[in-house]
């Protein structure tokens, strides 16, 4: 079987070109998804993967409509290969079933674990750049003091997490931590 699988990033988008080009190339069944590219999750790209069997195809109008990125792409044909699927992405011309088609793949391969390995670098030396002029890194402290203030005047006044919240304007999960502290610090003095 040649299964199609086209995905758009919005739900306002169409997948109108990307059916056309794959019924174009034969595909027997198409998976459509209305999802975004940075979504691990993918449910009808997961269904895709359970359907096939060895000696199945898989075919897409355009490479970068399969994975999230290029390094997610690469491990997805990596694992068709493994279970003996062919692909074909019908934008580059990238047919597994052939000589050429492999190479260009590992060529993409190659090109990816480059990008991966120059954004670990690029990172690093800007974490060390970063330290050596003596710029905090990470989180920044927990406590403001102000807002502790506010929150410590609301709770002692009664009020409820949530009414505390509506007057002070601080997050929930914030509120929650400094009444955390606050009886802590309460259960300390005792």
């Amino acid at each position: 079987m040649n299964f199609g699988y086209a995905r758009v990033s919005a739900k306002d988008q169409h997948l109108d070109t990307q059916l056309d080009q794959l019924q174009a190339a034969g595909v027997d069944r198409v998976f459509q998804e209305k999802i975004s590219g940075a979504t691990i999750q993918r449910p009808v790209l997961t269904e895709l993967l359970a359907t096939l069997r060895t000696g199945d195809t898989v075919t897409v109008a355009r490479l970068n409509r399969l994975g999230r990125n290029s390094a997610h792409i690469m491990q997805l044909v990596a694992e068709l290969h493994e279970r003996q699927v062919r692909f074909v992405a019908l934008d580059l011309g990238i047919d597994t079933a052939t000589p050429a088609g492999r190479l260009v793949l590992g060529i993409f391969a190659a090109l990816a674990e480059y990008d991966r390995e120059s954004i670990r670098e690029r990172a690093t030396a800007g974490i060390a750049l970063a330290k050596a002029q003596g710029k905090h890194l990470g989180r920044r402290p927990g406590v403001d003091a102000d807002k502790l203030a506010r929150v410590q005047a609301c709770l002692a006044a009664g009020m409820s997490v949530h009414q505390t919240v509506a007057a002070t304007g601080v997050s929930e999960s914030s509120v929650k931590r400094y009444r955390r502290q606050i009886e802590l610090r309460n259960s300390d003095a005792e």
